[in-house]
């Protein structure tokens, strides 16, 4: 019910082998017998063993019996990998996170709470009986029904008889409602039934009043809408008009007319009723300008409305009531009232065949038990009557008028049940009851069909009861309905009609011996999406689950909790009512003998009830909740771990008391494990709980506070600053915010000193020492060091004092750090997110930006004014936000004098940036960054000139305290901005810049149908689902996709054994540029061509092609008014494509795109060409040589930065124009990655979304090539070639240190390719030289070469098919096309015969992965396609 039962085994078995192997392997191979690095500078042309005894000797070997690493081993021995089947190959990015927008579930949100629940506190009992005398307008017939409440009024005097049928009839009605105020008026005058309502209105106030009406004595009402009462003699009939009646009751109020030609009075009700309205319209439009209202009636403060009033009437107009004898007089109050007597007595009075004993009317008044026991017979069928009628009225009433009707009010929807009874009785009797509000045809609903059996097979143990005295047996009503309802479930569909069980399912839910089951089949329905929970709040299941709370049967515990967890996923304010039941929940989380799966949902649970709200936060912090999930985040449940850490993070949210809790239990310092977890969405978890974890005090004034949550920024930045997931990153940006809003004013001072020229030209050298965070701000400055002269007030050097937890500031780097540092990485992780190349993440990023930039404006401003005042000594103090007004400090050292020329050169400077600011105008040269820039460096000079030695050059503020000392508590700069002077301490919540979807997205989890929902077992994370019915589309077009990968295959097989020569041109098309790779699709006629920034993606047997590409910028350009985007937009420069995968090949394919600034994209094609292809994830998969892209669009540019640009930086850009180089393994879901300026590989897990390792790849070179990994084999072996002319071979499953296991230095030019054929055992490379060398790799030579040849000095590209024996070499005049032993196979020459194809200089070359077909990209902007010619 959980988890989705419909996940593909196949694929979940393949993912489990391929983890247990990964676990298995890891270290074989790397001990035992492993490669050293082999010195680079020697000439030798392979690496030599080391020893297992000798670890740190390394020493050439030329002898050919030299020991083989262990990887290259098993490949000698014929252990060439293995080979995994299309169906069993996992698919990668098919989680929910990759295929829907990561935002709240869309559904339609239904009220199912009764707004105002009604009580009826009144009820007026009027009978107008007159007993012994007849009306004179009914003729009666003889016999007739005389019984009046079951009572003959001719067995006793008539006043007797009148006062026993009152007192019957009040006890009728405490049946129902046992606790309102009676007042009966016999046979009653006008003037009686006035004093009656009204006083009955003046004590209920507001409340329902109840006016029963028994007109059997009286004349029928009258069109004029009058009834009738008598005069105090009982000489008269004496009309009682329906116009004052309403006046004397007022509203609310519901009526029963039990009387002939009853449905008169209604009609006359609704004429009178909108005639008080029209009197209110008039008496307010007569006197403009006050407040007239007609006079209410006694008790009343206000005008009221009385079309609402409701009304059950016994006929329709015009007709008379019933008069069979067998029945009583009052046949409508009598199923009002006491239903199960009526239902069977009239059930035995239509009864024809004798199926069973025969059943005497004598013997209904003899059923044993009570209407509210329901271990009796009568109870029993009370029970179900209940259930049947609520049955009909939920299936035949429109939702909101059975929530009227049957849920706002204990008596109203008691009437009503019995207003369904009466009206299937009447019916048969050719009279019409009716009712307002009116309901539909009911008489013949079939659930009545099963009321009749109920009710034979009742009446069929009453003689044995009765005679015999035998046990009463329960009646299989409520089991057979819940079967009926469980038949539904198992035909599932959201399109039909809802289960008309529903109901039953509710009440079976008061029986101990059907309530497990029940509960069981109820929150499967639940379980089948938001459309069944609203349906079940609707109906009424709230107070039942909810009193089951209070149950103390474990058995109970588990569906109950998945219940609520459903409902709290559509309707989170139930929140409010589980407050005082939360110790249940917590119950079921620390129970840790319950699964998993139920201990997630109780995480959520808490989750839910302590979100946003105090007294559940309260609540939850005093039941431990804090302890209880920290004592579960290993738990090996991904779901639980998300849960928890989401759960802790709204606990401490806004909550400081629960943030000091967790302090004290070290609770940041255990979510940082959860920062390298191997699920994404517990990576996000994570860090948006220790987001909250640093909101929750807003109080700053305490060092301790200041420095956990530095550290904890600091961590979140280095720990998932450049995760894989864009998921991540979001939530990362969303939590570094928190540290901008706290520590306000020393961002912006960061922020104005990486603006500033002169900072940034003696700060170079010190910037370049923080690359490793800093990779995307090349030449941004750091903190001044020790030998400057000068240092702000927001960044003194100060001693972080350690507090409760563990870990400390001063384990970073030293005892005494400048705490400024960190706020300066951490502006630096900022600003690389606000040119992440996610768009969402970077839109993010940049709002965050644009506050501190705006807030920077503010300290300008406030500048400017504290120069006009003649300079006076004041200190500045950043406000908390753009928008709020300046403070001056009093503590603090004045700031330093400008000139007149500097004031007003200020003043022009903030001008042009608001107004930028705000309406993105024209730029030009004076963008903000630009002006910002030039007016700090005209700010500086001033400074500089006018003040004393210690100042900062940045903004004009003195550095030092009063005593001239800097230094200081840690928290100095904290407090600065957040003294008694500025700082309103009171608990407040902070307004944050940006919000992210992602917990509303979570939720969603419990939100959608189970069977959308991805499996939470271990080791199938975030697998696909398939439906389980063999026939489905989805199904069904999968395996056609294997079938023809399949056919693909033997064709490409048939086609290498035959040994065709490639010389045919099957496909030519020109593009807008010339390519720079070219690579054909396996499994479709398609091609992908990539040149420049772009990749278009052709099929030719379609003509359609796809481009993907990035946008020019990464924020929108909305509410601009020129064509330069807005101030915080920052223009980012398109990087060349270098790298082209195809994920998911054998089944829906992605195109993966990998580019010059080490950025990787991967984007889903659409076969419908009006859906543009979309962006599934991007992330830095090199993020070292993304620096020189990032510096070209930082907003850094200076002369004097530029001017120091160091040789060895223009020397790594240079290297870094080969970009980056990918191999992607499908069977294991890694992507490989390499190139530009980076020493080493990196191994991607592309499900998990993390990073495995760095392979080091020793000396001085990058690699330029690796070798595609053969199709569906799962191998461990890597080829890489490199910028030098080595090929270097790598076991990725050895540590980084030892996963070098060969060289191979067969070229000394640059590598063009290398290509490990798909038998594992050769490996073929070929250098810009020409050189071509086929080495086996299992041979103990040194070199292992089998063959070479010389391919020409002016080779620009080569390919090589890993299947076939064909390697293609293109030249400037032809592409050669040989054989492994270096033979020539075909040319394609420059010009084939007089009208044949010219042939231009090829840029790239690419082999079908199957087929023996080539693609050639020329340098005239041509792709061609070569095959062999067909065989006829």
């Amino acid at each position: 019910m959980f988890e989705s039962h419909y996940i593909n085994a196949n694929v979940a078995s393949a993912n489990s082998a391929r983890n247990s192997s990964m676990h298995e392997s890891s270290t074989s191979g790397c001990i035992s017998t492993a490669f050293a690095s082999a010195n680079d500078s020697m000439d030798g042309s392979s690496l030599m063993t080391k020893s297992t005894h000798s670890s740190s000797s390394r020493k050439t070997s030329t002898c050919d019996a030299q020991q083989l690493p262990a990887l290259l081993q098993q490949l000698a021995n014929g252990t060439f990998g293995i080979n995994v089947l299309d169906q069993q190959c996992p698919l990668c990015f098919q989680a929910k996170r990759h295929v829907e927008k990561i935002e709240e579930m869309s559904y339609e949100r239904q009220s199912w709470r009764i707004r105002e629940r009604m009580k009826t506190a009144s009820v007026a009992l009027v009978l107008c009986l007159n007993i012994g005398v007849d009306p004179p307008d009914v003729v009666k017939i003889q016999p007739c029904a005389r019984l009046e409440c079951w009572i003959d009024p001719s067995s006793v005097s008539a006043p007797k008889a009148m006062e026993l049928i009152g007192a019957n009839l009040q006890m009728q009605y405490e049946r129902w409602q046992p606790r309102a105020r009676y007042k009966k008026c016999h046979d009653p005058t006008v003037e009686d039934v006035k004093k009656l309502c009204t006083s009955l209105r003046r004590n209920a106030k507001g409340e329902r009043i109840l006016f029963h009406y028994n007109g059997h004595g009286v004349p029928m009402p009258t069109a004029n809408g009058e009834i009738w009462v008598f005069n105090k003699t009982f000489t008269q009939y004496i009309p009682l008009s329906i116009f004052e009646l309403q006046s004397w009751m007022a509203a609310p109020s519901i009526y029963v007319y039990d009387c002939s030609n009853a449905g008169i009075i209604i009609n006359s009700f609704q004429q009178f009723a909108e005639q008080h309205e029209r009197d209110l319209e008039k008496a307010i439009a007569n006197a403009p300008g006050q407040r007239v209202a007609p006079s209410p009636p006694d008790g009343q403060s206000a005008p009221v409305s009385y079309k609402n009033c409701i009304h059950l009437a016994a006929c329709s107009a015009n007709e008379i009531l019933p008069m069979n004898a067998q029945l009583p007089a009052d046949l409508f109050t009598s199923c009002l009232t006491t239903p199960i007597n009526i239902a069977l007595k009239w059930y035995t009075l239509r009864r024809k065949l004798d199926l069973g004993p025969r059943i005497q009317a004598d013997l209904i008044d003899k059923i044993p038990g009570k209407v509210n026991d329901r271990r009796t017979m009568m109870g029993e069928l009370n029970w179900i009557f209940t259930a049947i009628t609520d049955t009909i009225a939920w299936n035949t009433l429109p939702r909101d008028l059975f929530q009227r009707l049957f849920r706002q009010d204990l008596l109203v929807a008691s009437l009503f049940r019995n207003f369904l009874l009466a009206e299937r009785i009447f019916h048969s009797h050719d009279c019409s009851p009716i009712s307002h509000p009116a309901l539909p045809p009911c008489f013949r609903h079939p659930m009545w069909r099963d009321w009749d059996l109920v009710v034979d097979l009742a009446l069929q143990q009453l003689p044995g009861i009765l005679e015999k005295g035998a046990p009463y047996r329960q009646l299989p009503f409520f089991e057979r309905q819940l079967s009926a309802f469980q038949v539904w479930l198992e035909l599932e569909s959201e399109s039909r009609s809802p289960p008309e069980q529903l109901p039953i399912v509710l009440q079976v839910l008061l029986s101990q011996v059907h309530r497990l089951r029940a509960l069981e089949l109820l929150a499967r329905f639940l379980d089948l999406g938001p459309w069944a929970v609203n349906l079940a709040l609707g109906v009424g299941i709230f107070p039942y689950v909810l009193k089951l709370l209070q149950s103390s049967a474990k058995e109970l515990r588990p569906v109950l909790v998945f219940i609520w967890a459903k409902i709290l996923a559509v309707d989170f304010t139930c929140q409010v009512d589980l407050v005082k039941d939360h110790k249940y929940f917590l119950s079921v989380l620390q129970d840790t003998t319950i699964s998993k799966e139920h201990r997630t949902l109780s995480a959520f649970i808490l989750a839910c009830i302590v979100k946003n709200f105090l007294l559940g936060q309260t609540s939850a912090l005093q039941g431990s909740l804090v302890s209880i999930c920290l004592e579960q985040l290993n738990d090996d449940s991904w779901l639980l771990r998300q849960w928890l850490a989401i759960c802790l993070g709204m606990l401490w949210q806004n909550f400081e008391k629960a943030r000091w809790s967790g302090v004290r239990d070290l609770a940041h310092e255990k979510l940082y494990a959860l920062l390298k977890d191997a699920i994404p969405e517990v990576r996000a978890a994570a860090v948006f709980a220790l987001g909250t974890f640093i909101s929750s005090v807003t109080d700053r004034s305490e060092d301790h506070a200041n420095n956990i949550d530095r550290i904890i920024a600091i961590t979140l930045l280095e720990t998932v600053g450049e995760d894989m997931s864009p998921l991540v990153r979001l939530e990362l940006a969303s939590a570094l915010q928190w540290m901008v809003l706290l520590f306000e004013s020393q961002f912006v001072t960061v922020y104005m000193n990486m603006n500033t020229p002169s900072l940034a030209m003696a700060e170079t050298a010190s910037s370049e020492r923080s690359a490793s965070i800093t990779h995307g701000m090349v030449g941004a400055p750091s903190p001044p060091t020790s030998t400057h002269h000068s240092t702000h007030s927001l960044e003194r050097h100060v001693t972080m004092r350690r507090g409760v937890s563990s870990s400390s500031i001063s384990n970073m780097s030293s005892t005494t750090i400048a705490f400024q540092t960190i706020f300066l990485k951490l502006w630096q992780g900022i600003y690389n997110l606000g040119h992440d190349p996610f768009p969402k993440v970077a839109e993010t990023a940049q709002k965050i930006i644009a506050y501190v930039r705006d807030a920077a404006l503010c300290l300008i401003t406030a500048k400017e004014a504290t120069s006009a005042e003649k300079c006076i000594s004041l200190s500045v103090s950043l406000p908390p936000s753009p928008n709020t007004r300046v403070n001056y400090l009093s503590s603090e050292s004045p700031p330093v004098s400008v000139t007149q020329a500097g004031q007003h050169s200020a003043s022009n400077w903030a001008a042009k940036l608001r107004n930028n600011a705000l309406i993105g105008g024209p730029m030009a040269s004076n963008d903000p960054q630009t002006v910002l820039q030039r007016k700090l460096r005209t700010t500086s000079m001033n400074d500089e000139t006018d003040s004393a030695p210690a100042t900062s050059s940045g903004i004009g503020v003195n550095l030092n305290n009063t005593t001239g000392a800097a230094g200081g508590d840690g928290s100095t700069s904290a407090r600065s901005s957040t003294s008694d002077n500025n700082y309103e301490h009171k608990s407040q919540k902070l307004k944050p810049i940006v919000t992210t979807e992602f917990i509303p997205w979570a939720i969603s989890y419990f939100t959608r149908p189970g069977k959308n929902r991805y499996t939470t077992d271990a080791g199938t994370e975030n697998q696909q689902v398939f439906p389980a019915d063999d026939n489905s589309v989805e199904l069904r077009t999968r395996q056609y996709r294997f079938l023809r990968n399949t056919q693909i295959r033997s064709h490409g097989k048939n086609q290498q054994s035959n040994s065709l020569r490639i010389d045919t041109q099957s496909w030519l098309r020109k593009t807008q540029f010339t390519p720079s790779i070219v690579k054909l699709l396996p499994y479709e006629s398609q091609i992908a061509v990539a040149y420049k920034e772009k990749v278009s993606i052709y099929d030719w047997n379609r003509n359609t092609v796809r481009c993907f590409t990035v946008a020019t910028s990464t924020a929108s350009r909305k509410n601009t008014t020129s064509s330069s985007p807005p101030a915080h937009t920052q223009q980012i420069v398109a990087a060349r494509v270098s790298a082209i995968e195809f994920l998911n090949a054998q089944d829906v394919g992605l195109v993966l795109v990998g580019h010059d600034d080490g950025v990787i994209r991967v984007w889903q094609p659409y076969a419908d060409e009006s859906r543009e292809s979309r962006l599934v994830t991007a992330w830095e998969g090199l993020p070292s040589i993304r620096a020189p892209y990032t510096s070209s669009y930082s907003g850094i540019s200076t002369t004097s930065t530029t001017t120091t640009t160091s040789s060895s930086t223009k020397q790594r850009r240079d290297m870094s124009n080969t970009g980056v180089v990918t191999a992607w393994q499908q069977s294991t879901l890694q992507l490989v990655v390499g190139g530009g300026t980076s020493r080493f590989l990196r191994i991607w897990d592309v499900e998990r979304e993390l990073k495995l390792s760095d392979l080091l790849i020793g000396s001085d070179t990058n690699v330029r090539v690796l070798s595609p990994f053969p199709c569906n084999l799962r191998s461990d072996l890597i080829a890489a070639g490199c910028a030098d002319g080595s090929v270097r071979l790598f076991d990725k499953r050895c540590a980084s240190q030892e996963s070098r296991i060969r060289v191979y230095r067969e070229h000394t030019n640059s590598i063009l390719t290398t290509c490990l054929r798909d038998n594992q055992t050769t490996l073929i490379t070929g250098c810009s030289q020409g050189k071509m060398c086929v080495i086996d790799m299992r041979s103990r030579a040194p070199t292992g070469v089998l063959h070479q040849w010389d391919g020409g000095n002016d080779v620009t590209a080569l390919a090589c098919h890993q299947s076939a024996d064909a390697i293609a070499c293109g030249s400037a005049h032809k592409i050669t096309i040989y054989n492994q032993n270096g033979k020539a196979q075909s040319v394609l020459r420059s010009n084939e015969g007089f009208m044949g194809s010219k042939v231009g200089h090829p840029t790239c070359l690419s082999f079908h992965l199957y087929k023996v077909s080539i693609a050639v990209g020329f340098v005239d902007n041509t792709v061609a396609v070569y095959e062999p010619s067909p065989v006829l």
